[in-house]
């Protein structure tokens, strides 16, 4: 390789590194040039396409937001520009202090050991950005890969890899995924705007490019350096993208955009959607094949038959598969007559089991690697067998999942093996009714199979499902539309008696609630008007039970605190009138009469319990007053001697809620909780209805999930659910916060995506070393 003119011995440090700074200044002002006049031919288009796609919507909702989403960015436009420029600008000045770009954006880098289930929140957004940057450098790689060696002469020798490159696809990329932060729109709409940058910015970027390298083989760097070459299978060596100036003419060929949003010959929505949509599940399973391509033992890439979703397995690996989906079947009836049709022993299962279902996938695969001669098994057939295997090791890794779900369910793997390799479009196609089946029963299985009890909810239907798959699919990859239709039925009528469950559950929660509402209201107005002065035990008895009673039925029956609600008070308030001490007078006979007939009529319908309290206090009242009971010493003391605190508690089980059935209540006005606890209580406010939790149990024991049904919005009291639709728990929100704090709950984040396509970009970034991930089995 050509060595540059400049000499390090002969020119001082501080002049190169002034020199150094002045290149990367005029390549940065070209790139933002060059850039930024492609960023507004993006904003020129932007509505017009957001447009057309309103204009598609499958809703009003849907065309609303995207109606939004085009006032939204007028708005915020020249934000977005200047963030966009601030960033690359950034970039630039990075590489000058430190050599290299400070990508701190983390959003792009699964975490967790093995193939983790905990996914980005937005994932469709990572897998946008990653494939732009993929198809960016594969198109540029001729120009990034001489403006590479020419920055590592600048960066003092140290090699750059893609995403280190100032200006580079990643830089650009990342920018552009900056400046949308706090764009308050869906994801598929940013998906748009990135078909868009790709469009726009990303295709145009030869330019950039070239210009960058002029600049830097003019001032001496490389001026020697060899274009690059790639040399394709049976044919000549070229460049891959065209020249420019076939580019240009291309372009003249192009009619101008109008009005509706046309480019060319095909509308740039429908661009727009195909990038958006088809491309990425193409290019997330090419990035995948070419990734293991680079794992094998001589790294080199294979022939185009590769990415041929057509091309059919040889007859002797269909036939081993077949062998192995037969022993599968046998496995599964030999487990069930062993355990009398409960296919899982003692109904659960554990972490051990699920380490042995591992090994026993990984026995299979090997099993029919041994079976198969070297020379029927290709490359492609090797990279799918070890693709399958590491979507059910997903599965099995799942923490969602119930362990008994993931046993049953990796019986599927052989016979996904099969379809794999017959119909390779179901690892790019998700309406694949073989991918969509396995979403569907991994979705249900993770929603309604109980550990402890698989005979209930989903887990019959799974079964009858997988037993269906091994017993009766040979090559006809359509009996895969039967079985789906099957299982969604199951799956509705599933939902639709868990819903009703549910329901009832949410109904006796609220129930409840009311009636402790109303008893809680009730016992404070009693507790108001007796205390105001001693009263005779009879009356505080009749006060205590029976008219506390009758206030809360008056209240559930008239929320409002209507005409009989009101009558009841004023009859309180006569009754305790009557030993005020301060009347000056005894009562008369006619007002002691009236009192008498109003209790006796309005307590007529109580309950027959209270009727020796009810009894108690009439006769009293048939007594002169001069008879009566001397008032209790202590103000509300009762017949039974129970100060007004014990009674309150005692009337809590006396006739009121179970302990088991009470309610949990905030109490906010409790003192002493910590900024974190209030912090976090303002969250769970927000807390969505459907909401999983996994609780352990402050002892210890196995964990279990519950899901949030209903909060009141009065108590803040929270009730769960478990699988079934049952009531699991019921808990105030501060009790969950602290619990949460404690490390004894946590929230359980719900997917937005399908299990296959979690996993495929879980096993992309695996691959890619941009996880950290089990040992993969190696291919080939």
């Amino acid at each position: 390789m050509a060595r540059p003119d400049m000499s390090k011995s002969k020119e001082p440090k501080r002049v190169m590194r002034a020199r150094h700074e002045e290149l990367l200044e005029a390549c940065r002002d070209t790139t933002l040039v060059i850039v930024d006049a492609q960023f507004g031919e993006l904003f020129e288009h932007c509505d017009s396409v957001l447009f057309d796609f309103a204009e598609r919507a499958e809703n009003d909702i849907l065309q609303g937001r995207f109606l939004e989403a085009i006032n939204l960015l007028k708005r915020r436009r020249p934000d977005i520009e200047h963030t966009f420029r601030l960033e690359i600008n950034r970039g630039f000045e990075d590489f000058a202090r430190t050599g290299r770009l400070v990508d701190d954006d983390h959003s792009l880098s699964a975490d967790g050991v093995e193939l983790s289930l905990v996914e980005p929140e937005d994932m469709e957004e990572s897998v946008a950005c990653q494939n732009l940057t993929l198809r960016a450098n594969a198109s540029h790689f001729p120009d990034l890969y001489a403006l590479a060696q020419r920055l590592t002469v600048i960066n003092g020798g140290v090699k750059l890899k893609d995403s280190q490159i100032p200006g580079g696809p990643h830089h650009l990329v990342r920018s552009f995924r900056r400046s949308l932060e706090g764009l308050d729109v869906e994801t598929r709409i940013k998906v748009v705007l990135y078909a868009l940058f790709d469009r726009f910015v990303i295709r145009q970027l030869a330019k950039v490019y070239d210009e960058l390298n002029r600049i830097l083989k003019e001032a001496g760097v490389l001026p020697d350096l060899k274009p690059v070459t790639l040399r394709t299978k049976g044919g000549p060596a070229k460049r891959p993208r065209e020249p420019a100036v076939k580019e240009e003419k291309s372009k003249e060929r192009e009619p101008a955009a109008t009005t509706t949003g046309k480019i060319g010959n095909q509308s740039t929505s429908a661009t727009v959607e195909e990038s958006g949509q088809t491309s990425l599940a193409n290019e997330l399973f090419d990035s995948i094949l070419d990734l293991m391509a680079k794992r094998r033992p001589e790294g080199g890439a294979r022939g185009s038959a590769r990415r041929d979703p057509d091309t059919p397995a040889s007859p002797e690996l269909l036939s081993a598969i077949s062998r192995l989906q037969s022993l599968s079947h046998t496995d599964l009836s030999t487990a069930d007559a062993a355990t009398s049709g409960a296919f899982i022993p003692n109904g659960e299962v554990d972490a051990a089991f699920i380490d042995g279902v591992k090994v026993t996938l990984g026995n299979e695969r090997q099993q029919l690697l041994d079976e198969v001669d070297e020379n029927d098994l290709s490359d492609v057939d090797s990279d799918l067998i070890d693709l399958i295997g590491m979507l059910f090791e997903y599965m099995l890794n799942d923490l969602v999942l119930p362990n008994s779900a993931k046993a049953l369910l990796s019986h599927l793997h052989t016979p996904y093996l099969k379809v794999g390799l017959i119909d390779r479009r179901m690892l790019v196609d998700n309406r694949h009714p073989a991918r969509h089946l396995l979403d569907q029963m991994i979705e249900a299985g993770s929603l309604w199979v109980e550990e402890g009890n698989p005979n209930r909810g989903i887990f019959p239907a799974m079964r009858k499902t997988v037993d269906r798959v091994l017993m009766e699919f040979g090559d006809d990859v359509g009996l895969f539309d039967e079985l789906l239709a099957d299982f969604e039925a199951a799956v509705q009528e599933q939902r639709r008696r868990i819903e009703t469950m549910e329901q009832r559950s949410q109904d006796t929660a609220r129930g409840r609630e009311r009636l402790q509402l109303a008893r809680q209201q009730a016992a404070h107005t009693i507790k108001d008007l007796s205390r105001r002065h001693p009263l005779p035990p009879p009356v505080n008895t009749f006060l205590d039970k029976v008219w506390t009673d009758h206030l809360v039925f008056t209240l559930l029956r008239d929320p409002q605190q209507g005409e009989v609600w009101q009558q009841a008070i004023a009859t309180t308030k006569d009754l305790v009138g009557l030993f005020d001490p301060e009347r000056g007078n005894v009562p008369s006979d006619d007002e002691i009469q009236t009192i008498r007939n109003t209790i006796s009529q309005q307590a007529h319908t109580m309950d027959e319990v209270h009727r020796s309290s009810i009894d108690l206090l009439l006769t009293m009242l048939d007594r002169p007053p001069t008879q009566w009971p001397q008032p209790a010493t202590d103000p509300g003391e009762t017949a039974a001697g129970l100060r007004p605190a014990e009674q309150e508690s005692a009337n809590a089980v006396d006739g009121g809620l179970p302990p088991s059935e009470a309610l949990a209540t905030e109490t906010d006005e409790d003192e002493g909780f910590s900024d974190e606890e209030n912090a976090l209580l303002e969250e769970l406010r927000e807390l969505r209805f459907g909401t999983w939790l996994e609780l352990t149990p402050k002892t210890g024991g196995k964990p279990r999930h519950i899901k949030l049904s209903w909060m009141s919005p009065l108590t803040s009291t929270c009730m769960f659910v478990d699988r079934s639709g049952m009531q699991a728990e019921v808990k105030g929100l501060r009790e969950l916060a602290q619990e949460i704090l404690a490390g004894r709950a946590r929230i359980i984040p719900r997917p937005k995506h399908p299990f296959i396509d979690r996993a495929l970009v879980s096993i992309r970034k695996v691959l890619g070393g941009e996880s950290e991930g089990p040992d993969l089995p190696q291919t080939g």
